[in-house]
């Protein structure tokens, strides 16, 4: 491990790069077997940050100019080498910029392992004639584990100073990078970047009411606040693990998403309290698009998994938490059906229900009607009905 550690030492000023022009077979060692017995040593975090300290006692007034900035992206779609393909074409204007991007294959099927490890190997042996300051790594282990599991695999096995989660269905603005690493030396602070994440414009009835009730809010949250509270893991930057070891995805979230990038900003608020809110900054010009969820078809599913997550927060950040009237759905299931049973009036309860689901529709297609009427140009009768639906969208969340 000894040559790895020595590059990631001296990227950090900007003072390593491979010649590419100059090829060496090893036959005798490399990955497999040697003459020699071979140690595995741990160098990734203590050792690393310790050396890195004492470097930059041995080189004066020299700052560290390099930026060492991964890539994390959990894969579990099949038959989505395109979208990887962009992410893995990332690149900064500047030199002294190190990238490494980790896709780590949260999918058992052999086929789809293989697919993404010929896309690295593909684009590894294409840019390493070029310059070694950006290579692609493959990590997989066999099972689906879920979304969470697989960025902390990422997170875990790299060492850089900074690094970027991404989904696997984003298409990256071309500059992503050189936004983030712009926004570094800007905010000295902060230990969390969040980008702009923008969904697609409403294309039938169903997108309509995600668009009218701004189910999206928090995708779009960078351009709304120069500190936002939390951001979306689908273009999320944080600093990286060696730094804060025990800040991790918790798995007690849902698997396909849900609760986890609330927590894990709150943990990185926890952990560097002293920065106050300018720990989370908002890089509005860092840039992905993400698609509608379910090929724009319902996507309840989708949206009771955000629910179940955010629901989990309350124990795990009780200190976050507000008191709110429930909503029509929380009415029914916790307050007028078991008080119906309890009384035997169940006809009447029926009725109670009938009724706080109706009042609460009406409020909400009130409230609505403006934002559905802009996103079916005016059109009343459209507009009402996707109003209503908006509301029960939002209950669901």
């Amino acid at each position: 491990g000894g040559d790895p550690y020595l590059y990631e030492l001296y990227s950090r000023y900007g003072a390593a790069a491979f010649e590419v022009s100059c090829r060496l077979e090893n036959t005798i060692g490399g990955d497999g077997d040697a003459r020699y017995k071979k140690h595995m040593i741990d160098w990734r975090r203590h050792i690393l940050s310790m050396h890195l300290r004492h470097l930059k006692g041995h080189v004066g007034d020299r700052k560290p100019n390099g930026v060492c900035l991964d890539i994390v992206v959990p894969s579990y779609r099949v038959n989505n080498n395109e979208y990887l393909r962009r992410i893995a074409r990332l690149r900064s204007s500047r030199t002294d910029v190190y990238v490494r991007c980790w896709f780590v294959v949260d999918n058992p099927h052999q086929h789809h392992i293989e697919s993404v490890q010929t896309l690295a190997n593909e684009l590894n042996e294409k840019q390493l004639w070029i310059d070694g300051n950006y290579f692609i790594n493959v990590v997989h282990y066999g099972a689906n584990k879920g979304a969470s599991y697989a960025r902390n695999t990422g997170y875990n096995y790299s060492t850089a100073d900074w690094v970027l989660f991404l989904d696997d269905d984003v298409i990256p603005d071309e500059h992503l990078l050189d936004s983030y690493v712009a926004a570094i030396p800007r905010y000295p602070d902060a230990k969390v970047f969040v980008g702009q994440t923008e969904l697609p414009e409403a294309c039938n009835i169903w997108t309509e009411m995600l668009c009218a009730c701004n189910v999206g809010y928090f995708y779009s949250i960078a351009t709304r606040m120069t500190h936002p509270p939390w951001g979306v893991t689908a273009n999320l930057l944080v600093r990286g693990s060696r730094f804060n070891p025990t800040i991790q995805f918790k798995d007690i979230y849902p698997r396909t998403g849900g609760g986890e990038d609330i927590d894990l900003v709150y943990q990185f608020k926890e952990w560097y309290g002293a920065h106050g809110r300018r720990a989370i900054v908002g890089v509005p010009e860092a840039r992905v698009k993400h698609p509608w969820w379910n090929q724009n078809r319902p996507c309840y599913g989708q949206i009771a998994g955000w629910a179940w997550g955010d629901s989990l927060c309350i124990t795990e950040w009780p200190s976050k938490t507000f008191l709110a009237l429930p909503n029509w759905v929380e009415h029914i299931a916790f307050i007028n059906t078991p008080l119906a049973f309890y009384t035997g009036q169940l006809a009447a309860g029926l009725v109670a229900n009938a009724v706080v689901m109706a009042v609460e529709h009406i409020c909400k297609a009130i409230h609505y009607f403006s934002d559905a009427k802009k996103v079916t140009n005016g059109n009343f009768g459209r507009s009402l009905f996707v109003a209503f639906g908006a509301g029960s969208v939002l209950s669901a969340q």
